[in-house]
């Protein structure tokens, strides 16, 4: 199954720890061709990065975009995935 990958930059939103903001993404797009004859290809992100900085603490967040929602563990400035 090919697949096609470029950069994309996405608007979301971040909470956690008692805290909510939006933000910018940036993320890899994944879109699948599964079939020539299907009208839009399934579209997945991979390598997510909050782009923006903000104060927020260190601990457990979720980013919601593009009606999908990914867990991220916040570490000396950096959002990380988590499982």
């Amino acid at each position: 199954m090919p697949s096609h990958r470029k950069l994309a930059f996405l608007n979301g939103i971040l909470c956690g720890e008692g805290r909510q903001r939006e933000c910018r993404i940036r993320a890899t797009k994944v879109t699948m061709q599964v079939d020539e004859l299907m009208p839009s290809p399934p579209i997945a992100y991979a390598n997510l990065a909050i782009v923006d900085l903000d104060d927020f603490p260190d601990g457990n967040y979720e980013v919601t975009f593009d009606g999908q929602k990914e867990l991220l563990t916040k570490k000396n400035r950096h959002y990380l995935a988590r499982q």
